[in-house]
C-alpha cells in the first residue's frame, strides 16, 4: 500500500513539474492574457501500446514518463467525458518525448482498457478535427528512406521542392503524422537513437468547419499571431493529402504570442469538404483526440473563458495522483467543432469529493456497462449531457 501511495504521489508531482517547467520562463503575463504558457503534449490512443511505442522509438521518442496511475477518480473520468463510469482503466500510458528537440514534442500515448473504442482513426488528413501532427527534420531524404526500409506506411510519395518537402506517415494504428523538411541547421549525434532525426514538432493540424469561428476561439486562448496560408493547392499537392482533385482552403498558422509560441495549423477545407464530425466524447478514440496546454492559473483561466462563452466538457478535475487532493487540475475546453483542448494548471486544492453512490456500491458497474449490448449498439450510442 505504501508503494502504491508513493507511485501516485510521484505521478502527481510529474504533472505539476511539467506545468511548472512550462511556466518557468514566462513570469510576465499581462492582465488581458489568459495565461496559456505552453503546449504540454498531444494525446493519441492506440490499440496496441507496445507496437505503437516501438514505432515512436523509431522516430526518436526515446524518453518517457510512465508512472501515472492506471485508474483514477470519478472526476478524472468525467473530465474525459466518461460520465457513466466511476473510473477508467488504462492498459498502458506513457508521456513520450524526443531528447534535445527544439520546442515541445511530447505525446501522451495511451491504450485504454475501459472504455475501449476500436473504431479506426480518420481515413484522410482533411477530416474535421485534430487530424495530424507535423514532425520536422533537416534530413528529410534520409528519414524517408529509413522509414520506408522499416516498412512504415505512407499516404503518397513526398511532395514539394527541396527544402520544403513533406509526406504523410501513418503510425501502426493509421494515425497521421506529417513528416516535413526543415531548413534549420542540425547537428547529427554520433550515436543516433533513430534514423529519422526529428528536431521539432512545428505544428498540430486541426481541420475546422468555420475558419472565422475557430480563429476567434483559439485567439481567446492566446493564439493571436496569425499567418495566412495559400488558398489553393494543385492536383499534385492534393494527392499528397490522399485527394484526387485540386483543393481550396482557408487556413492559417496561428501561434501562441506569449509563452512557448507553439503553433496550430487551422484549415477550413472548402473544396473538397468532408462534413463528418470529429471524434466525440469520451476521449478514448484511437487517434489524436486532444492537445494539452499549460496555464498559469487554471481556476482563473476557466472563469475568464466561461465569461467569453467557451464551453467545457466537465468541471475541473484534480490531477493526476488518483487521490483527488492534487494542487494541479485539468479540464477540457470544447472548440466550435467539438475538438477538445485540455487546460492544465495550478488550482486551489479542493476538499475531498465523495464518489457517487453507485461507485461506492460497486465499481463493477463500469465493466458491465461497457461490455453490454447498449454500448456496442453503435446506432444508438448513449447521450452525454454536458453540465457545468
Amino acid at each position: 500500500m505504501r508503494r502504491l501511495t508513493l507511485v501516485l504521489i510521484q505521478a502527481s508531482c510529474l504533472v505539476f513539474s511539467m506545468v511548472a517547467m512550462a511556466a518557468e520562463s514566462f513570469d510576465q503575463i499581462s492582465e488581458n492574457d489568459l495565461g496559456v504558457l505552453a503546449r504540454i503534449h498531444f494525446n493519441t490512443q492506440t490499440s496496441d501500446f507496445d507496437r505503437a511505442r516501438a514505432f515512436y522509438r523509431q522516430l526518436g521518442y526515446t524518453q518517457g514518463i510512465n508512472t501515472f496511475p492506471k485508474t483514477n477518480t470519478h472526476l478524472m473520468a468525467r473530465s474525459l467525458g466518461m460520465y457513466d463510469l466511476c473510473t477508467y482503466e488504462l492498459e498502458s500510458i506513457e508521456v513520450i518525448n524526443i531528447p534535445n528537440a527544439t520546442g515541445p514534442t511530447s505525446i501522451d500515448l495511451i491504450q485504454f482498457a475501459v472504455p475501449y473504442n476500436s473504431d479506426p482513426p480518420y481515413a484522410l488528413p482533411n477530416h474535421l478535427g485534430m487530424a495530424y501532427a507535423a514532425l520536422g527534420t533537416a534530413n528529410f531524404s534520409e528519414a524517408y528512406e529509413y522509414l520506408a526500409e522499416q516498412g512504415v506506411g505512407f499516404l503518397s510519395e513526398p511532395y514539394g521542392d527541396s527544402g520544403e518537402r513533406f509526406v504523410f506517415v501513418q503510425d501502426p494504428d493509421g494515425v497521421y503524422l506529417k513528416l516535413i523538411e526543415s531548413s534549420a541547421p542540425t547537428e547529427v549525434p554520433t550515436e543516433r537513437p533513430s534514423g529519422v532525426n526529428i528536431q521539432a514538432m512545428p505544428y498540430i493540424g486541426i481541420n475546422v468547419s468555420d475558419f472565422d469561428a475557430s480563429l476567434k476561439f483559439y485567439e481567446r486562448l492566446g493564439y493571436t499571431d496569425v499567418v495566412m496560408l495559400p488558398e489553393q493547392g494543385s492536383i499534385a499537392e492534393a494527392q499528397a493529402y490522399g485527394l484526387d482533385q485540386p483543393f481550396v482552403i482557408r487556413g492559417a498558422d496561428i501561434s501562441l504570442r506569449d509563452g512557448d509560441r507553439n503553433t496550430l495549423r487551422i484549415v477550413q477545407w472548402i473544396e473538397p469538404f468532408d462534413a463528418s464530425p470529429p471524434y466525440s466524447a469520451p476521449i478514448s478514440h484511437i487517434g489524436i483526440h486532444r492537445i494539452a496546454l499549460a496555464v498559469q492559473d487554471l481556476d482563473a483561466a476557466v472563469n475568464v473563458l466561461e465569461e467569453r462563452g467557451v464551453e467545457f466538457l466537465s468541471e475541473i478535475a484534480p490531477c493526476c495522483s488518483g487521490t483527488g487532493q492534487d494542487e494541479t487540475g485539468i479540464v477540457n475546453a470544447i472548440d466550435p467543432d467539438g475538438v477538445f483542448v485540455e487546460l492544465v494548471g495550478p488550482i486551489q486544492q479542493r476538499p475531498p469529493q465523495p464518489e457517487p453512490q453507485q461507485c461506492s456500491e460497486s465499481n463493477q458497474t463500469a465493466h458491465w456497462y461497457y461490455e453490454s449490448e447498449l454500448f456496442r449498439n453503435k446506432a444508438n450510442p448513449p447521450s452525454l449531457a454536458i453540465s457545468h
